[in-house]
């Protein structure tokens, strides 16, 4: 699979080769470059440089955005796809919630502890699942609902059990106030909501314009972002303390560059994602991240995994290996599908996975 290759994936007339390796691809690629970006993510919004902290939520958001729009931009121009027919004004929905959350999620940053965000985001899959009912009518049985909590309360217990959660303290693990603590828990239940909407926006832009291109997507998505958050910057007043900042901290320049770009290449990866799978794949994958991010927070800095924590992981695998199996199961409509999956020989290779499954 060409990464770069951005026709649609038509899972029903693929092969079970090609569908399983533009899965494998995409998964991959969404771990490698999200793991990155969260690293660099804490590094930035937790650790000083020369005893400076940077505080500048906005500032990162458009930082990100403009290295992503200059980025997205050269691909576009290089790859050159074939122009879409979406009105240019319904990307600034996406835009707009991409940009809310991501600001949210850095913002709460200055009131709770980095631990308590990661947590957060092992409740993912639910809202996404409720929004997908909201905004493109999709029912879901009930035992998705319950998957995503289990998800949720396994990654929970892992979180909890591997990193010092103190809902008490901020990132960089100064006591916060009662108050302070509240909003930042309400910041994080806005960045779940945001969240929520973009994935699930971009999915329906995806199915009512199939020849829409992940590079146009990026493109336009980066866009608005870029311009919504300086807006935001200069209407603020933190321009200028934002590029100062920058200038006067050479050690921050290389972070910023990796950090765009992982997050531009993850962007890629999540339209690609979405487009060929759908969005509950794409929050499957990056549940498994959470779980990732948590296990290189614990290598890097030290922290001990106990055994309620393994058995976070167990939760959490189980549920997802549970929640494939009855989707495979039920009605012939499995999460993902290949040409020729309802022969003899493709469910004879299901069987066999079922039953080391239930073993």
């Amino acid at each position: 699979m060409n990464v770069f290759d951005d026709s649609p994936l038509d899972q029903e007339s693929s092969t079970k080769r090609e569908v399983l390796t533009s899965l494998g691809v995409c998964v991959a690629g969404l771990l490698l470059s999200f793991l990155v970006w969260g690293v660099l993510q804490e590094r930035m919004l937790t650790k000083p440089y020369n005893g400076d902290y940077f505080t500048s939520s906005y500032g990162l958001v458009f930082l990100n955005r403009l290295g992503g729009f200059l980025i997205s931009g050269a691909m576009l121009y290089v790859f050159a796809p074939a122009s879409s027919n979406a009105v240019a004004y319904r990307f600034a929905f996406p835009s707009v919630s991409n940009m809310l959350s991501s600001w949210c999620q850095y913002e709460a940053l200055k009131y709770v502890s980095f631990p308590t965000q990661m947590l957060f985001k092992c409740f993912k899959l639910f809202p996404i699942m409720v929004m997908g009912k909201v905004l493109g009518n999709k029912v879901y049985p009930t035992y998705d609902y319950v998957v995503a909590l289990v998800i949720g309360v396994g990654i929970a217990v892992f979180s909890v059990s591997t990193e010092e959660l103190d809902i008490g303290q901020d990132s960089i693990g100064e006591i916060e106030t009662v108050g302070g603590t509240i909003c930042g828990v309400i910041l994080l239940l806005f960045f779940l909501l945001f969240d929520s909407f973009t994935g699930q926006y971009q999915a329906r832009l995806f199915n009512e314009h199939p020849d829409l291109s992940p590079y146009q997507m990026m493109f336009m998505v980066n866009t608005f972002s870029m311009v919504f958050s300086f807006v935001t910057l200069v209407h603020t007043h933190e321009l200028y303390a934002l590029c100062e900042f920058v200038y006067d901290h050479a050690d921050m320049h290389i972070h910023l560059i990796v950090f765009s770009l992982a997050s531009t290449v993850g962007q890629l990866f999540i339209f690609k994602t979405i487009k060929a799978f759908g969005p509950v794949i794409f929050a499957i994958c990056m549940n498994t991240r959470i779980i990732l991010s948590i296990l290189l927070s614990a290598l890097i800095y030290g922290h001990d995994i106990t055994p309620p924590g393994m058995v976070g992981l167990l939760l959490v695998f189980s549920a997802i290996a549970y929640r494939i199996k009855r989707k495979t199961d039920a009605d012939g409509k499995p999460l993902i599908k290949w040409a020729g999956m309802n022969d003899d020989k493709s469910m004879d290779v299901f069987h066999e996975w079922h039953e080391h499954c239930d073993m």
